[in-house]
């Protein structure tokens, strides 16, 4: 009698493991089909990644190319900008266009830091910081850079003014580069004029009856953009506040940034063109920096600026962005 029970309890539990086992070769195989699927999904994410890879690079190469033949040509973008309209650098000025226009990111601001007036060995100071004015212009125009700001740090040229408005009014470089060979629409700003060029601030296309829209905004600062200016603003506060017409709860570093934008709604450029031996930046107003890529070519070492912005827009293509918290 104990013989039979030690028989069925031998064969329950022979029972009970082929029921596990078979339980367990069930998961096994459920466990390898899942495997086998998310295999599949790793291989073709890491293929869509490697794709992508391969066309980012070939693409970078193709620019890296591109530049290289520029250079190697010894293009002088300035005698290219400033020279007649002959067909061959008719062709060459549109090779620079769609080279510009082609760059996988290009600033929505760029900003360009010229040496001091005693620091000019180009010619007559005016004359040089006249040139470069129009220069950047033409450079921003052909690369489509909807803002412009250009910085000295002794004011001279905001002193320049109306001699800098009077050449964009009459430019032939900026004309050369726009479509149809039509006048660019540029607004010319120093914080306390503002002039117009290719027609006034409500030019009206004759043909089509609309506005014309800007194609180039270009603001001047100098270091009373920068300390000075933030100084002026924490007087004109503190006086609100103390009147009353201001609560002093409301003043915090948001409200105080939305005062320190020029009148143009500057701010923040993407790119500085540090256009000087210098190795620090003179007093430019430094919350305009906190987003901004600084590129340096000696002017003295740069063969002319038209090349020191040919550079600058060419390093900032090939910058990588990382946008945290």
């Amino acid at each position: 009698m104990s013989a039979a029970v030690w028989l069925v309890t031998i064969l329950l539990l022979a029972a009970l493991a082929h029921v596990g086992g078979n339980g367990d070769q069930e998961i096994t195989r459920k466990t390898l089909k899942r495997n086998a699927w998310q295999q599949l999904c790793d291989g073709l994410c890491a293929l869509v990644l490697r794709a992508a890879h391969l066309a980012f690079t070939i693409h970078r190469s193709f620019q890296a190319w591109v530049q290289n033949s520029l250079s190697q040509a010894e293009l002088d973008v300035q005698e290219l900008l400033q020279g007649d309209d002959t067909e061959e650098l008719t062709e060459k000025r549109q090779h620079l266009a769609d080279f510009l226009q082609s760059l996988p990111q290009r600033p929505e601001h760029f900003a360009v830091i010229l040496p001091e007036a005693n620091e000019c060995s180009q010619g007559g100071t005016m004359a040089f910081e006249v040139d470069a004015v129009e220069t950047l212009c033409t450079c921003a125009l052909l690369a489509k850079v909807p803002r412009l700001t250009v910085y000295t740090r002794n004011g001279s040229l905001k002193t320049s003014f109306d001699e800098i408005a009077y050449r964009l009014r009459k430019s032939s470089m900026t004309q050369r580069v726009t479509a149809n060979g039509r006048m660019a629409r540029i607004c010319l700003d120093d914080g306390k004029h503002v002039e117009y060029s290719g027609g006034d601030d409500m030019d009206v296309d004759a043909d089509l009856c609309i506005e014309r829209p800007l194609s180039l905004h270009v603001s001047l600062w100098s270091r009373d953009n920068g300390y000075p200016a933030l100084a002026r603003l924490a007087r004109e506060l503190a006086g609100q506040a103390e009147c009353g017409r201001l609560p002093s709860g409301s003043i915090d570093e948001s409200y105080v940034a939305t005062k320190l934008v020029d009148a143009a709604g500057h701010q923040h450029p993407d790119l500085v063109l540090l256009y000087d031996d210098l190795v620090c930046i003179p007093d430019f107003p430094p919350w305009q920096l906190q987003n901004s890529e600084v590129f340096q070519v000696g002017s003295a070492t740069a063969r002319s600026l038209g090349n020191a912005v040919l550079s600058a827009f060419a390093s900032y293509a090939n910058i990588e962005k990382r946008f945290g918290k």
